[in-house]
């Protein structure tokens, strides 16, 4: 072979072959090895096969940190909080997600996949622990949060049996002839007596519907049970903005429709893994009975003995409450136009 020909071998063997290992080189050693930041790996294993390794790390104040994230088994979803508004989004097999960060002051965050990915999903959390480099011992205490407090002083036990002798799966007091309609709600409650208090959105946190519903029994005689079940419908639907609602859905899709279903029928894929059946926040009868308070407990601390686990160290408290509002329209067949 002529020396031209070899050389012109040589040269295509350096394109094919040494530019793509130069590139991989630069994204996976060099680069890492250039980064002003610290670089943290984190490996998503399925549940089953160990979670997240490692599942607790420190990074210090003002700190630059990148985080990748690569699933190493199944696809997974990563995000981070409370109050981060981080998601990666799907992560596939094989593949890696990053992100790069700055805490501002000490605290604790949490990472954790929002895609089910097998039994146990719930135990892919991770823990971030941001400490000030002069008190690195001193973390901030966790702060009880007001609604959960004020229940345990009103004397409400957030883990009784949503009613006595009756369980999920169990008839409600309650009978809903028709799907409640808030749009139709929205029609009917210029014509409507309304106790002053029902008009408070912080007194109906603490009441539930069936409890407004039983308030205009008695202010509007006349009017047919199920016209009065609408504006309640509206009551409940009408206080969040829709962009917030949307929001909401996202999260619920993520953390919540595994178990609870996309539609709220209580039929998620996850369902019949629970010691407990999930509810189904789509049946109104059902969710009438409820406190949005009380809801809202429920998914910052969990449910005792029912396997839903915290959410409290994932969702802020505003997403908490939104989340509690989209659980409002799930029983609701049409909700009213956006004020």
């Amino acid at each position: 072979m002529e020396r031209r020909e070899v050389a012109a071998w040589v040269a295509v063997g350096l394109i094919v072959i040494g530019l793509p290992s130069a590139v991989l080189g630069y994204q996976h050693w060099l680069r890492l090895a250039a980064a002003e930041q610290r670089v943290i790996d984190i490996q998503a294993y399925a549940p089953e096969r160990g979670g997240f390794a490692p599942d607790a790390i420190r990074v210090a104040v003002n700190e630059p940190v990148t985080l990748r994230f690569a699933a190493m088994d199944v696809t997974h979803g990563v995000a981070l909080g409370p109050g981060l508004g981080v998601d990666l989004g799907h992560i596939d097999p094989g593949k890696v997600k990053e992100i790069s960060l700055t805490f501002d002051r000490p605290g604790t965050y949490t990472y954790y996949c929002n895609t089910w990915c097998g039994p146990d999903h719930w135990r892919m959390r991770g823990t971030i622990q941001v400490i000030d480099p002069a008190n690195p011992d001193l973390l901030p205490a966790a702060q009880p949060d007001p609604v959960i407090a004020a229940l345990i002083a009103e004397g409400v036990d957030i883990d009784a049996q949503h009613d006595a002798g009756r369980k999920h799966g169990d008839a409600p007091a309650l009978i809903i002839e028709r799907p409640p309609s808030a749009q139709r709600g929205a029609t009917l409650f210029g014509s409507v007596t309304i106790p002053p208090e029902v008009s408070d959105p912080a007194w109906r946190r603490s009441h539930p519907p069936a409890h407004v519903l039983e308030l205009l029994r008695q202010t509007n005689r006349q009017a047919p049970q199920a016209d009065l079940i609408d504006v309640v419908a509206y009551l409940w639907t009408t206080d969040t903005a829709p962009e917030t609602l949307a929001a909401a859905e996202s999260l619920y899709n993520k953390n919540c429709a595994a178990c609870h279903g996309q539609t709220g029928g209580g039929d998620g894929p996850a369902a019949g893994t629970t010691a407990e059946k999930p509810v189904a926040f789509a049946d109104a009868a059902y969710l009438f009975e409820r406190r949005s308070d009380v809801l809202y407990a429920k998914i910052r601390r969990g449910g005792m003995g029912t396997d839903m686990p915290n959410f409290g160290t994932l969702f802020t408290p505003e997403e908490t409450w939104a989340l509690v509002e989209y659980l409002w329209t799930l029983p609701v067949s049409a909700l009213p136009e956006p004020r």
